[in-house]
């Protein structure tokens, strides 16, 4: 007899999670509090390294069990996703500029603005701001959007740009604060009551989030390659 997938993984200890972001040291620190939470309810984490989108509708219908680390809007789109209203993570969105000239043009809407086309919230920061940007598969290296898409500008958050640093051959010089946004884990619906346990695990953790979070503000802030305007 076959037993369906989906029925027999939800019927076990293992959660199944979609991760569409790129590996680095600081993910790393966030996985660790997602695994940490589900091991309190002894379930059993299995990463599921996907592009975004794929991500996204396979978690929805049911064929993974959740999404590590979304913007807080991600449920109005899929309906069947439940946020977990404790963050993962806090980050400030700005634009990263070669020049101040380039911020102030892109401010204006006449240089266009790349941006990594996984993080959805950076179209609705295009929108908002009225910026002219089009996305890019940038493997989670903002760097790349200089370098090969010879782009003067782009929209970035904390974390991205923490974790390339190490790549940037150039000084950057960072807008104001344009957005500030979280980062939530997502569970399918078929789990709601374990989404309610879970929810429970993460607030203990919301301190360490914190800390985390401006440990790597703190980082991009006070880097040498990184030059704070006042617009």
């Amino acid at each position: 007899m076959l037993v369906d997938s989906n029925v027999a993984n939800s019927a076990s200890n293992e959660i199944s999670i979609g991760i569409a972001v790129k590996e680095n040291k600081y993910i790393a620190d966030i996985k660790e509090i997602v695994t940490q939470a589900y091991s309190e309810l002894d379930k059993t984490v299995i990463w599921k390294k996907l592009p975004t989108n794929r991500s996204l509708r396979m978690t929805n219908t049911g064929k993974l069990d959740a999404e590590f680390l979304r913007v807080n809007t991600v449920a109005e789109e899929y309906k069947n996703l439940i946020k977990l209203e404790t963050p993962l993570i806090y980050a400030a969105i700005n634009l990263y500029c070669e020049t101040p000239k380039d911020c102030e043009m892109a401010l204006l809407g006449r240089i266009p603005v790349g941006y990594n086309i996984s993080y959805k919230i950076y179209e609705q920061v295009c929108k908002k701001q009225n910026l002219s940007c089009y996305g890019v598969n940038t493997d989670g290296d903002p760097s790349i959007l200089f370098k090969h898409n010879k782009l003067a500008v782009i929209l970035s958050n904390d974390l991205e740009i923490a974790a390339s640093l190490v790549n940037l051959d150039r000084v950057l010089f960072k807008s104001t604060k344009l957005e500030e946004a979280t980062g939530h884990h997502y569970i399918n619906k078929n789990h709601k009551d374990l989404a309610v346990k879970l929810e429970a695990q993460l607030s203990k953790r919301i301190k360490q989030v914190k800390a985390n979070s401006k440990s790597i503000a703190d980082l991009v802030k006070n880097n040498k390659m990184i030059e704070e305007l006042n617009f």
